[in-house]
């Protein structure tokens, strides 16, 4: 309600105000739209509640005050605008998460690349579209199951990269149409292709790390991945207390150890942040937990 509330504030002082209008419009209509859907995001409705966000920023682009910024500008601001919601809002559909990522991709790049084309820059409008026709042809590749579902995860899991070497062959296309050497453009082509195609297989993974050598290695590897995916740092105390305490180890070390294994915190990320924050920082705190793990693992080993 505070945005809202702002928002609204803003409006009726533009309205009294004809010399604050230019900004306080803008900024009114944002906030408004970004309230509404901090609502919508406590009650659960979260694709509305990035759709009245997405309005409330149409908006705003609509109202600013700009001479340079032509109606045709503003639309496709408003485009890439409307593929970011896209993305966002994919992760709360269960059955369009992953078909509408190659879509929000294409539609954000589309828009920005038409963007920068009408303000003249053409060389970054062009790599712009090759960014976005890699990425979203690698995402949509990523979709493929039955026979050729490997096919389909390789690409899924190397989408940025086919998206930057999108960006780097539009590039090198224009250079070699300048410079008349489009078989540079050829080969460079095929060979960066086939270095992804060869080099980029799935990495070799390390091993899951063991608290130590149990004759219970089931119950182990269930604890380590609860864990990992959890961070529940009491499960993973009460576990190191309760098998030092059957080893015989003495309660000063027991301690020691069980103190380290409750020394974790998950970094929090902000209840406004984007979910692509949150799912970058859930990336981050899965490799903290692991790390965290193999410590405990390091300090358990020299009293069992």
């Amino acid at each position: 309600m505070t945005y809202i509330a702002l928002g609204l504030l803003l409006l009726l002082l533009g309205y009294v105000e004809p010399v604050l209008r230019l900004v306080s419009q803008p900024l009114g209509a944002f906030f408004i739209g970004f309230g509404v859907g901090q609502l919508l995001h406590r009650r659960g409705r979260h694709v509305w509640g990035y759709l009245a966000t997405f309005l409330g920023i149409a908006a705003a682009l609509y109202l600013i005050p700009l001479p340079v910024l032509t109606p045709r500008h503003r639309e496709y601001l408003v485009v890439v605008a409307f593929g970011f919601f896209l993305n966002s809002a994919r992760f709360f559909t269960r059955r369009l998460k992953k078909p509408l990522a190659p879509v929000s991709i294409a539609v954000s790049s589309w828009g920005l690349g038409s963007f920068l084309q009408l303000t003249h820059l053409h060389w970054l409008s062009s790599a712009v579209w090759g960014v976005g026709a890699g990425g979203a042809a690698a995402s949509a590749l990523g979709l493929l199951g039955g026979r050729l579902r490997r096919v389909g995860r390789f690409f899924a899991r190397h989408t940025a990269a086919f998206g930057v070497l999108g960006g780097l062959l539009s590039v090198l296309y224009q250079v070699a149409s300048l410079t008349g050497a489009t078989w540079l453009f050829y080969s460079v082509a095929v060979g960066s292709v086939a270095a992804i195609l060869l080099l980029g297989g799935d990495a070799v993974r390390p091993r899951p790390v063991r608290l130590y050598d149990d004759l219970d290695v089931a119950e182990v590897k269930r604890l380590e991945k609860r864990f990992i995916e959890t961070g529940d740092v009491a499960l993973l105390a009460t576990y190191v207390a309760y098998h030092m305490a059957r080893g015989g180890v003495d309660e000063g070390k027991a301690l020691e150890v069980v103190r380290a294994a409750l020394d974790y915190r998950d970094v929090t990320p902000s209840p406004f942040a984007p979910p692509l924050v949150v799912k970058l920082l859930r990336r981050l705190n899965r490799r903290r937990r692991a790390q965290h793990l193999k410590r405990v693992t390091a300090l358990l080993e020299r009293y069992l």
